[in-house]
């Protein structure tokens, strides 16, 4: 996988080793919105199975989504994406040296391939992955996820309409883009003269629309794959869709070879922003981790460095796309930063035998070495102070991390779940047993009102805390064992020790305050007492900090402990 820049948009080129090459090409374009954080490894499995195959694919981000340049508010979105997708072709023709094209897309995104065919040149294929066929219909599925994904995050369904369009998992769709949307309707388009395979999931009504209208056109092959389903609306839960990566190879396999030619080196990935410049590479051992340096035209003293850990499955782009936002906002700031991705995870390669599940890939011992290598190659850019930024199982790495390494400044931990793992627990036992304690305990004795106070100063945060410690310390020390707290208290007083200002953010009930009280005393007072660290609940807040007014309390919190300023109160 070599990353790529053209465009303005950031790219991976996947090519094919040994002479085994067919002269084929896949331009791969991504989903919609949330559905694209949530199918980034699929589609790197499936642009690694076709380069195995002897074909090159080009994975791309949409103008304004992902690591590319723009915003998803920025005019004319559907124009720009369907143009993009011819700009990818071209893009892989000059740089993989093929000549016969095919345009695949999941989802929204093949609907956008459908659509870009319709341009000259036609591809030599289209391989469309669960098409939406009516953009009305996918107008009103994208209003009732944006209030499903609301709901389950415990935030205001309503506030996901806004005067200006949707927000879905906090990523705006337009008025303007929800009006383009849903004037598509594939049905009705004559069909581009090319092989084409539909590909879609079990009891698809569309599906069988879309084939009964395109059922005239030569080389329409209609299949039903097994596990879309597997691709869900988490990244963290979703899991590889064996069966469409295997049809999509095997189909692409069978077209006429195209010719080869010399392909030109593609260039250094490299993106210029107002305020920034981005580079993208591969790091560690193997080129198996991804990760995307973000600079500052002028950079702040000390030249300071912000280094991102995945939170959960989520790849460097963060949720509702807060670290591509974050690391722009800082390199304003003069504060640089790297985004990864850690092994098995987005766009960083799988560990050789490692199974593709999450509790293979999560809270693993062998992801500190690839954080250590993050950290050498800022040390080798010449980067100064060095501010590790974790949620959730990020925050667990980057706390053990940071307790063991001494080129790290600072940390800034969010919600995180787990202080030091319970040996044999599995991530899906970690969730069954933090949530109910969220919402069963927490949700009585820290409401909100509390909360509030505390933010605006009427009242402490100790107390508060004494008062949760008080009710549940029994039941809390019944479940922990005191080796597992003397490790977490252990790894406090190293950072303390070394006077690195740490930051704590929890949204308000979040799952991750039982295990706080648990490891920290009835009272709260070990971890309020250090001198070197703050507690802030967040309120209104989700898990994934997805309210725009959460993720701005991290990012100033992220640049005053990056650039090493005094905390105020």
């Amino acid at each position: 996988m070599i990353p790529v820049t053209f465009n303005g948009l950031m790219g991976k080129l996947h090519l094919p080793d040994g002479p085994a090459r067919s002269g084929i090409g896949v331009v791969i374009v991504s989903p919609h919105g949330v559905e694209a954080l949530a199918a980034t490894k699929s589609l790197r499995l499936l642009a690694d199975a076709l380069a195995a195959a002897g074909h090159a694919a080009l994975r791309f981000d949409l103008p304004g989504t992902g690591d590319s340049l723009g915003d998803d508010t920025d005019p004319e979105r559907l124009g720009a994406w369907t143009g993009s997708v011819s700009q990818a072709a071209d893009f892989l023709k000059r740089h993989a040296g093929v000549s016969a094209i095919v345009f695949a897309g999941l989802r929204f995104g093949a609907t956008l391939a459908a659509l870009a065919a319709r341009s000259a040149p036609a591809p030599a294929g289209l391989l469309l992955l669960d098409p939406i066929v009516k953009g009305r219909s996918y107008a009103r599925e994208l209003a009732m996820t944006a209030r499903a994904v609301a709901e389950g995050a415990r935030l205001n369904p309503d506030d996901t309409v806004t005067p200006d369009g949707l927000l879905i998992a906090g990523l705006a769709t337009t008025n303007e883009t929800l009006d383009a949307i849903r004037r598509i309707d594939l049905c009705r388009l004559e069909p581009v003269p090319v092989a084409t395979l539909l590909l879609h999931r079990r009891n698809s009504a569309e599906a069988r629309l879309l084939a009964e209208a395109w059922q005239g056109c030569h080389g329409l092959t209609v299949a039903e794959a097994q596990d879309f389903e597997a691709i869900s609306l988490s990244p963290t839960m979703a899991s590889t869709p064996a069966d469409v990566i295997a049809r999509s190879v095997s189909w692409v396999s069978g077209l006429p070879a195209g010719d080869r030619a010399v392909a030109d080196a593609a260039p250094v990935a490299t993106l210029d922003g107002p305020h920034f410049r981005e580079e993208a590479m591969t790091i560690g051992e193997g080129h198996r981790l991804f990760g995307i340096i973000c600079q500052p035209r002028a950079a702040a003293d000390g030249k300071p460095v912000l280094l991102i850990v995945n939170a959960g499955r989520n790849s460097h782009v963060g949720w509702a796309r807060s670290s591509v936002l974050l690391a722009r906002e800082l390199a304003a700031e003069g504060v640089a930063s790297l985004r990864m991705d850690l092994a098995g995870i987005g766009d960083g390669r799988d560990r050789p035998g490692a199974q593709d599940t999450v509790d293979a890939v999560l809270y693993n011992p062998a992801n500190d070495a690839q954080i250590a290598d993050a950290v050498e190659l800022l040390a080798s850019r010449g980067f100064g102070h060095v501010t590790m930024l974790g949620a959730c199982s990020g925050a667990y790495l980057a706390l053990h991390h940071a307790a063991r390494d001494p080129r790290i400044t600072g940390l800034i931990l969010v919600n995180i779940q787990r202080f030091v793992w319970r040996p044999g627990e599995t991530v899906e036992q970690a969730i069954a047993s933090a949530y109910p304690l969220a919402a069963s305990y927490a949700a009585k004795v820290l409401e909100a009102r509390a909360w509030k106070r505390i933010l605006t100063g009427e009242r402490k945060i100790g107390p508060l805390i004494r008062e949760f410690g008080r009710r549940f310390a029994a039941r809390l020390r019944a479940v922990a064992p005191s080796e597992q707290t003397r490790s977490a208290r252990d790894m406090v007083r190293k950072l303390g020790d070394r006077k690195v200002p740490v930051e704590l953010l929890f949204s308000e009930n979040d799952a991750g305050l039982g295990d706080m009280a648990l490891h920290f005393g009835a009272n709260g007072r070990w971890l309020v007492a250090r001198d070197n660290l703050r507690i802030t609940i967040i309120p209104g807040a989700d898990h994934d900090l997805t309210p725009l007014a959460a993720r701005r309390t991290l990012s100033a919190r992220a640049l005053a402990t990056a650039r090493g300023k005094p905390r105020g109160d």
